[in-house]
């Protein structure tokens, strides 16, 4: 029998899981099919009751789902809890798990690159900017400054990780080496040509972490070449978290270099940015 995946979420009309896990069976030579299932919030109780009842093995979550999916599973990892949002669902021994790989997804880009900040800034105080909070407290990195548009959803954040709040005008002196932008700033549309920080503020020191990824060279990823700052491009969190779900399913990892350069075909097309060292692994 075919095994089954997917993914729920809404809206779902861009993902690009389909295509990766859809590559990933056919590059191991597995039965297996991934498939989208858009799911409105109140549609989510139906949802996992269907889950529960039909052969299907794995499930990748996303928007709004990452926090109200908790309430239907059996186990959630002590990442998971920690993040306070998951994004993976398995079977282990009939129990169903629930786990995030955004951290890991997150970390390997820096690990891989060997790059290990002392201190770091995270722009954005949403779910995404969780998931890279929790790796940065992970890879033990000494001081972590979170800082958003709203000073109350910063500071909440903050506190419940234990690190610094930094005031969103106060951004461009907090002197971190590490900045990473979990915010929509940047993004196609009509964020698109915006950075959300202050460009003279780069040095050739800071590592700029971008999880916009479309476009890819967003204003602030333009702002760290100029500066002659390390650029982490935003599809690599992408990448790496399928890659960990995709482990998690099947206990095979795919491999980085296949995955990159269709991964970025599907996004940018002919327009697809060429190799830099920063984008090599």
């Amino acid at each position: 029998m075919q095994r089954q995946f997917g993914i729920i979420g809404h809206p779902l009309g861009h993902t690009l899981s389909p295509l990766v896990h859809n590559w990933g069976f056919s590059r191991f030579d597995l039965d297996a099919r991934y498939r989208p299932w858009p799911t409105l919030p109140e549609d989510l109780p139906a949802f996992m009751a269907r889950f529960r009842e039909t052969p299907i093995e794995g499930l990748s979550v996303t928007i709004p789902h990452k926090t109200a999916v908790m309430a239907y599973v059996d186990e959630i990892t002590d990442l998971g809890r920690s993040v306070g949002a998951v994004n993976t669902l398995y079977w282990r021994d009939g129990r169903l798990w629930a786990d995030n790989t955004d951290v890991e997804g997150f970390s390997r880009p820096l690990l891989v690159r060997g790059i290990a900040p002392k201190k770091a800034l995270v722009l954005g105080a949403g779910g995404a900017a969780r998931a890279v909070v929790a790796g940065l407290v992970r890879l033990g990195v000494a001081e972590v400054g979170v800082t958003g548009r709203s000073l109350d959803k910063g500071q909440a954040l903050a506190t419940e990780f234990g690190v610094a709040a930094v005031p969103w005008d106060d951004r461009g002196g907090y002197g971190a080496d590490l900045l990473a932008n979990a915010t929509p700033i940047g993004m196609a549309g009509r964020f698109e040509g915006v950075s959300p920080f202050p460009a003279e503020a780069l040095t050739t020191g800071t590592v700029v972490y971008d999880l916009v990824y479309n476009p890819h060279d967003t204003r602030l990823v333009l702002d760290g070449v100029a500066a002659g700052a390390c650029v982490v491009p935003g599809i690599e969190m992408f990448l790496y978290q399928a890659v960990e779900q995709f482990r998690l399913w099947t206990g095979l990892t795919l491999p980085d270099d296949e995955l990159r350069p269709l991964i970025m075909e599907a996004l940018y097309g002919n327009d697809s940015p060429g190799e830099t060292e920063d984008d090599i692994t």
